[in-house]
C-alpha cells in the first residue's frame, strides 16, 4: 500500500478551515449565551403587604377584597401599582386570588347570592377555589404567590409580584 501524503496546499486549506471554525465557535458561544440567558434568569420576588390589617378576622368561605401595592422589576423602576387581592379561607386553605378574569381581563367580583366569582363582561364564573365553572374563561382565576407572617400575635398576608396561573 502506498502512503498518501498531504500537500502543503492541502495543509494550509485544512488549517485555515480549522482556524476559521475555532474563531467562529469562540465568537458564537458568548453570543448564543447572551441570547439564551433570559430563559434561565429568575425574577426576584418582591413582596408587598396586603393592606387592610391582619387576616385573622376574615371569615371562612367569605372572599374578602383587599388591596396590595405591587412593585414590578422594571428598569427604570416604576412606582408600585395597586392591585385587588381576594383573600379566601376555604377548608383550612388560604387563597389569594387576582380579580382579573382569564378570558378578557375584566375585573371579577364575589357574588354572595351565587357563591361564585363573577365576571360582568361575558358571564364568566369561578368557584370559591378559583376554578372556572361557567362561561368563556379558559383557565382558573390566577392566584397570587403569597405567604403569611405573624407579627404581634396577628397574621398578615403578603403577596409577590408574580401570579401563579395554575391551581
Amino acid at each position: 500500500m502506498s502512503e498518501r501524503r498531504i500537500t502543503r496546499r492541502q495543509f494550509m486549506v485544512r488549517g485555515t478551515g480549522l482556524l476559521g471554525g475555532l474563531i467562529t465557535a469562540m465568537v458564537s458561544v458568548p453570543a448564543i449565551g447572551f441570547l439564551l440567558s433570559p430563559l434561565w434568569a429568575t425574577t426576584p420576588l418582591l413582596w408587598a403587604d396586603v393592606q387592610g390589617g391582619p387576616i385573622d378576622d376574615i371569615p371562612e368561605d367569605k372572599p374578602t377584597a383587599r388591596i396590595a401595592s405591587i412593585q414590578t422589576e422594571t428598569n427604570p423602576p416604576q412606582p408600585p401599582v395597586s392591585r385587588v387581592v381576594y383573600v379566601v379561607k376555604h377548608q383550612g386553605q388560604l387563597y389569594a386570588f387576582s380579580n382579573i378574569c382569564t378570558h378578557m381581563q375584566c375585573d371579577v367580583h364575589w357574588d354572595a347570592s351565587l357563591d361564585l366569582f363573577e365576571c360582568p363582561c361575558h358571564g364568566g364564573l369561578y368557584s370559591i377555589t378559583g376554578r372556572n365553572v361557567g362561561g368563556p374563561p379558559p383557565q382558573p382565576l390566577p392566584q397570587w404567590v403569597h405567604r403569611t407572617q405573624v407579627r404581634g400575635g396577628r397574621t398578615y398576608l403578603q403577596v409577590a409580584n408574580r401570579l401563579r396561573e395554575e391551581i
